[in-house]
Order: structure tokens, then sequence, then C-alpha cells
């Protein structure tokens, strides 16, 4: 065969094998579409022609019929796009830019509409430090901040409970004042509960709630309660504080807290007043507290006196709105109620370790203090070591879980320097006794 003419049929044959693939590669690009993976795992495949904040929009086919689906961005887990160049002009084949999946916003987030109030409801229901814990009120205004929240509703309905777990949340709370209005909305608040109430911006009792009751007690050395009237009055005065710098009646707190204060009411101009004192006062006074009696408060004494907000009917959030004055507002979910369940399981299981790593270290110590054998006088200490180290850890954990004054009543009750010292002297003790030999 001519070698020319081979060449020829040679070069054709390469030239429609190019051509073959360049339209293969061509028709492969527009084959290529968008891609929407719902949080469901739905996936729509199809032409993407709308996206903003709230909704993107997809030409699709479901059940194979052609149609346009408008889907919420926040069900949305992602969207992956095949943007390619326009039809191309020649046979040359066109570069196909790669998939481009985008980020999608988290599922919870709630985007704020202009001019509106965005709420938050969070709950603490139950005794402090069994069912409230601070580390769920930390990450909920932590999100809320995030979020843009404008008010976070507390809903508290709690007999009371651990007043460290009450302390170390308003210290929580102190650090999102003038960035966050905060409410307190009662159902029932007795007891260590009270506290928080006074950090808030507003206090709202619902029908039928009571508000008060905050003495503290202590166990004496035969171990009955007993109150504690040094540690009532450092509590009342800080409470004092807090309740001033809110704008809360200051002789509400002590009449609370304090057995012996008082609280009586008169109107002057049409308005009530208060004092702690009846010297002084015009005759018609009213008694809310004598001086043998600690305060509760109830829904009606509080619409009556006007000593914190009240709703007259319901317990709704938009009961709530509505006797606050709150016009314009929506919810942003159950996003506090999610991350409270959350929290307050985690610190449950913090410290339920603690108390049990506690406990055996007790047990243990025990255990070295009656052994007298070397072999077994050893496995006690090692023992003892092994457990204080997980005691340190776990108090270094609770620290991370916003429970700072609960390790400080951890630390009393068992001195970690003490022991540290104490282990490795009775340990080298023990070195000492094995190399001198039986």
């Amino acid at each position: 065969m001519n070698r020319s003419k081979y060449k020829s049929r040679q070069s054709l044959s390469v030239l429609r094998i190019v051509a073959a693939a360049g339209a293969l590669c061509v028709a492969s690009a527009f084959a290529i579409s968008d891609e929407i993976v719902m949080r469901d795992g739905t996936v729509y495949t199809g032409t993407i022609v709308s996206k903003t904040r709230r909704t993107v929009e997809i030409d699709t086919q479901v059940h194979g019929i052609s149609t346009r689906l408008k889907l919420d961005r926040r069900s949305v887990k992602s969207i992956v796009t095949g943007d390619l160049q326009t039809a191309p002009t020649t046979d040359v084949p066109q570069t196909i830019l790669p998939k481009v999946t985008e980020p999608v916003e988290d599922p919870n987030k709630v985007i704020k509409r202009e001019g509106y109030n965005l709420l938050l409801e969070v709950p603490l229901k139950g005794t402090f430090g069994k069912e409230i814990y601070p580390l769920g009120v930390a990450n909920a205004l932590a999100w809320a901040a995030e979020n843009e929240v404008t008010d976070v509703v507390f809903r508290i309905d709690s007999g009371g409970g651990a007043v460290w777990a009450a302390m170390d949340m308003v210290d929580i709370m102190e650090q999102y004042k003038g960035k966050i209005k905060m409410h307190m909305l009662i159902e029932s608040s007795i007891s260590a509960s009270i506290w928080p109430s006074f950090t808030c911006d507003t206090i709202t009792m619902a029908p039928g709630s009571d508000f008060g009751g905050a003495v503290a007690y202590t166990q004496n050395s035969s171990g009955s309660a007993e109150v504690d009237l040094k540690l009532n009055g450092i509590w009342a005065a800080k409470l004092e504080s807090a309740a001033d710098a809110n704008g809360f009646e200051s002789y509400l707190v002590r009449a609370m807290m304090l057995s012996k204060s008082s609280i009586y009411a008169y109107q002057e101009d049409g308005e009530w007043k208060f004092s702690d004192t009846t010297e002084g006062l015009p005759k018609n006074y009213e008694t809310i507290d004598g001086p043998d009696s600690v305060l509760t408060l109830t829904a009606k004494q509080a619409i009556k006196y006007g000593l914190v907000d009240a709703m007259p009917d319901g317990k709704s959030l938009q009961d709530f709105a509505e006797a606050q004055g709150i016009d314009k507002w929506d919810s942003a979910g159950d996003i506090g109620h999610e991350i409270i369940e959350r929290d307050t399981e985690k610190a449950k299981k913090l410290l339920a370790r603690l108390e049990s790593t506690y406990r055996s270290f007790l047990v243990e110590s025990n255990n070295a203090t009656g052994r007298n054998y070397v072999s077994t006088l050893g496995s006690s200490l090692q023992t003892m070591r092994k457990q204080l180290g997980l005691y340190k850890r776990l108090l270094n954990d609770a620290e991370e879980l916003h429970m700072p004054s609960m390790v400080e009543g951890f630390a009393e009750r068992l001195d970690i320097d003490f022991w540290e010292n104490e282990i490795e002297t009775r340990m080298a003790e023990l070195r000492r006794t094995r190399r001198r030999g039986p």
C-alpha cells in the first residue's frame, strides 16, 4: 500500500476519534446537572433557577413529571452545582468546571426578620443541680447571641435545689447583660431558683404561680438541717444588689430570704410604695410580709402591687409577648428546649462520675489504712493515685461545663494536695520497706 495513502487514512481515523471524543465530552458536559440533598435524605437533580437566603428553586422531575420546587434552605443538607461554560461555538471540547458544594446554614438557625423581635424560650424545669444546670443556660445564651435573638424567655418551674447551680447561672447571665434582653416567666420559683430571676430585665408571673421562700439550710453536726443566718445574710445582700441594678424592689429580696425582714406597701399619688418598716407610714399601709415569716409572693399579689409583671390569662409564649407589649415577634423554635435537654444529660453524667469517684476513693483510702501487707497496701495506694488523677480531670471538665462553684465544693470535700503528698509519702515508705526485706 502506498505509504502516503496509509498515513492519510490513519490521520483521518485519528481525527474522527478525536471529534467523537470531543462530542462525547460536550454531551457529557451538558448532561451534568445541579443536585440538592435534603436533610431527610431526599435528592433532587435538575437545574437550580434561583437561590435566596431562605429558599432555593430547582427545575426537576418528580415521578417522571417535570416540575419546579421551592425548598426551604433550613431543610437542605447540601447544594451541588455543575456550573458549565456557555454552549461551544466550535467543535473543540470545552473545559468542564468542577462541581461546587455550597455551605448550608445550620438547620436550627433562624433568620431574623427586619423589624421583628426574635424570642427564644429556655425551660428551667425541675431541681437546680439535678435537672437544671448552668451549662444549658450558657449554651442557650451563646446560641441566642450567634443567631440574632433579641429576647430570651426563661420559663421556670422549680422548687429550688443547689445554690451553687443558681450562683453559676447568674454569673453566666451577667455576661449577656445589655446584649440580649432576658426575661423570667414564672410558673413556680421557690428557694434557690429565685436567684436568676433578679438578674433578668423583666419578671413575669403566670396565673397561679408562686415566687419566693428562699431560705438556705445547712446540716449541723447531728445531720439535721438548720437555717444558716450568716449565709442567708450574705446571699441576700448579693441578690439585693442584682435586684437594684435591674430595677426590682430590694425589699422583696430580703423578705424572701430573711425571716426577720418585712415588706409593707402604701399608696402615694396613686402608686404603690414599699418599706421594710412601719415607721412613718400612713395608717392605711398594708403588710405584704411580716417579720415572722418568709415571703412567697403569689400572682394575685404581684398583680395588685405591681412588684413584677403579671399575665392575667394563659401561660403561652404568645400570652407572654402580649403581657410585655411585644407586638411583632417570631419564635426561634424548640432549640432552647433541645439545648437544655442535651446539656442536662451531659452535666448529670459528669456529676455522677464525680460522686462515684469520690466515694470509691474514700473506700480505698479506708482499705489502705487497714492493710498491713506490703502487696495489698501497694495495690490500694496505686488505686488511690489513679482515682485521684481521675478526680482532678473530672473537676477540670466541670470547670469547662460552667460549674465552678460546684468544683469548689468538691475540692473542699477532698483535699487533693494533701492526698497527693500522702500517697507519695506512703509509697516511698513502702519502697524502703521492700528494699529492707523481711
